[in-house]
């Protein structure tokens, strides 16, 4: 096998396949199916409930966090309602009923949506706008550090506004609080959509790498799919709803139990576990323990993780585990981060985007090659947009990139450094789900400004630079929580039906606008109805840490760089080394993604429904072979479903009444 081969080796697409009526992918694609008006007006109209939904249970109850999962449980139920209705309808009047192509369409619009007003992206722009000026205080100095390096156009530095901000019981509805905001709101919007558009073009230049040759799986999308499929075959599988029955019925139990708490709950108590162990070992405390539910919408999921990289995930968790185990019984623990396995991790997820640009030199070198000459036929009739179109709209939108990096107050020298790390971890970003199909895949602090500060010493750049790199470190506070992976996810999903991609890029591109508008409005108006320091908002706090941070820089109290860049080097060099194992050795068992996901947040509390799905796969596979796999699939499909659906009515309970309700996840 050559080096830049990454044939998968799980056929969890293929058996998808086959458990919905073995239709043939490439029969799809010439059929065709257009994106209609109606589709994304339709999106566009469920848009600001999905907003107003998402601010209240993540900024406002702090209850489930459902923009953070990588498979939208909240989308998954509004795609489930149409799904209904639109069959209902199609009884009585079947030219009003919605398409599979047009069902999928809002979908990935809701999905993009509701990336976009949540943790990962808007609610961080927020916390950074209002942080430097806001949070500024005659103990930390912060006016005298860096305010006069401050572009305004990027924070909020009207006193008045940002006073109502945190006060509450006010509007963002005057001609004032609107006229503060206007700048911010247009500039950062601005570098999301242009970032949004080098991103496209580059999942446009990547789709038939990924998707055709490669073949990769996507083991998100298989379930919207199975959902929308014209004939509800999904849907007549008693398996199916043995699953939902199971999930649904816990859900509810467990809800009760929340209500009423002398019922007997169903979610088992780990907590003393995990304070047994951080008492006796401070590595078990991390992130509240290794030991959480093994939730069922996480299994059904994981189940469709190809098995080398379910098993990577969980091994090398535990690897970690054992690594900082290790690092406090020999009494190492020299830094509070030893042994400094974040780093690790920041480093393996730029290794995974070098390698990928790597692995996909010769396309990217045909594909360039052919758009220099006007009158050569680049084959790219079906791709979401022309590539001569694409390689047009990436150099404009980095352009515009650039200019607006240095525009903030970084230096010359360092835009292109800051930029090729930035959109090298995106990139990775974007394979992540199409390879790994996590539950969850953020990534915490593995950002530019982190490598950057700790390869060199905060000291080694200019205050000024320091400063840009700070505001701009909102964009890597939660990689992996943006909308960008369902672009390919989308692509995916239209190479599987015959849904025309170029009017489906349109349509990401109107969910991207739509997405910044109502969540800004959706994220604004309580904030300054509530108060951004009211009991009553858990609003997000990370923009107060990060200009804490650089105040550490400027004040010359950073800690040394040492241990830390060398856990870099190894975590690059290691990540390489498993991409060549893997490229060379088909009994290779250990997955780059793994190692990258290992010390995550998310892996904490997600390791163990995945080793659960890893398992019952592996005995699926092995003792009943593929069919018996195949046949099994929709009792995993109905764990999803059902944890999705009774989540959601809970979800919606709290919103309406206020009360505490179960959530099916956190």
């Amino acid at each position: 096998m050559a080096p830049d081969d990454t044939t998968p080796t799980d056929h969890s697409e293929d058996m998808t396949s086959g458990a919905q009526g073995g239709r043939d992918p490439s029969a799809a694609r010439d059929r065709g199916q257009v994106v209609t008006w109606r589709a994304i007006a339709i999106a566009l109209l469920i848009m600001p409930f999905q907003s107003t939904w998402i601010v209240h249970m993540e900024a406002i109850r702090n209850y489930t966090w459902p923009s953070m999962l990588a498979l939208p449980l909240e989308t998954v139920f509004v795609l489930l309602l149409l799904t209904a209705a639109s069959a209902a309808i199609k009884r009585r009047r079947p030219r009003w009923a919605l398409s599979q192509g047009e069902l999928l369409t809002i979908y990935i619009m809701l999905a993009i949506g509701g990336v976009i007003v949540g943790f990962g992206l808007l609610e961080q722009v927020i916390s950074w706008a209002i942080a430097p000026v806001g949070r500024a205080t005659k103990e930390n100095q912060w006016d005298q550090l860096f305010w006069q390096h401050l572009p305004s156009w990027l924070v909020l530095t009207n006193v008045d506004s940002l006073e109502a901000l945190f006060r509450g019981d006010t509007t963002l509805l005057t001609r004032r609080h609107v006229a503060s905001w206007m700048p911010v709101v247009l500039s950062w919007g601005g570098f999301f959509l242009a970032f949004f558009a080098v991103m496209m073009a580059m999942n446009t230049l990547l789709r038939r790498r990924w998707i055709e040759e490669e073949r990769l799986t996507f083991p998100l999308v298989q379930l919207p799919l199975a959902v929308t499929e014209p004939t509800g075959r999904i849907f007549r599988n008693w398996l199916l709803w043995a699953g939902f029955g199971l999930a649904f019925v816990l859900g509810t139990l467990n809800g009760l139990h929340a209500l009423f708490p002398a019922m007997p709950s169903f979610q088992p108590d780990l907590g003393s576990l995990n304070a047994h162990l951080g008492r006796r070992w401070s590595c078990f405390a991390k992130h509240g323990g290794p030991f959480w539910p093994p939730y069922p919408w996480a299994i059904g999921v994981a189940v469709f993780m190809p098995l080398e990289v379910s098993f990577s995930y969980w091994f090398f968790f535990w690897v970690v585990k054992l690594e900082e185990l290790a690092t406090v019984l020999t009494g190492w623990d020299i830094a509070p981060d030893a042994p400094f396995v974040y780093q690790q991790s920041a480093a393996a997820l730029l290794a995974i985007g070098v390698y990928i640009v790597w692995a996909a030199r010769k396309h990217f070198w045909s594909v360039v090659a052919g758009a220099i000459h006007p009158s050569r036929d680049l084959g790219d009739r079906r791709e979401p947009i022309p590539y001569r179109a694409a390689i047009a709209l990436f150099v404009a939108a980095i352009g515009f990139l650039c200019i607006f990096v240095w525009r903030a107050g970084m230096p010359v020298w360092l835009v292109p450094i800051f930029l090729s790390l930035y959109l090298s971890a995106s990139l990775a970003l974007s394979r992540i789900p199409a390879e790994l199909g996590a539950p969850a895949n953020e990534i915490h602090d593995a950002g530019p400004h982190q490598i950057l500060t700790q390869i060199a010493t905060p000291a080694s750049f200019p205050v000024r630079g320091l400063v840009a790199l700070t505001l701009l470190g909102w964009t890597s506070r939660s990689y992996g929580v943006d909308p960008t992976p369902h672009q390919m996810g989308g692509f995916k999903m239209a190479e599987r039906t015959g849904l025309r991609t170029r009017g489906l890029a349109g349509a990401m591109f109107v969910a991207a606008v739509a997405g910044l508008v109502y969540g800004y409005l959706a994220l604004l108006l309580p904030l300054y109805q509530l108060g951004a320091d009211s009991s009553k908002l858990h609003f997000n706090t990370s923009g107060q840490y990060a200009f804490g941070e650089l105040e550490t820089w400027l004040t010359g109290v950073a800690p040394a760089t040492g241990y830390r860049s060398t856990a870099m080097g190894f975590g690059f060099l290691f990540t390489l080394f498993l991409y060549a194992m893997r490229s060379r050795f088909l009994w290779w068992p250990f997955h780059p993604m793994g190692y990258l996901m290992a010390p995550t947040w998310f892996t904490h509390h997600l390791w163990l429904p995945v080793f659960l799905a890893w398992l019952a796969k592996l005995l699926l596979l092995r003792y009943g072979g593929l069919r018996t796999y195949a046949a099994a699939l929709p009792f995993f499909f109905g764990l999803i479903i059902g944890d999705c659906v009774i989540g959601s009515l809970w979800a919606l309970a709290n919103l309406v009444f206020g009360a505490p309700t179960f959530a099916v996840w956190m």
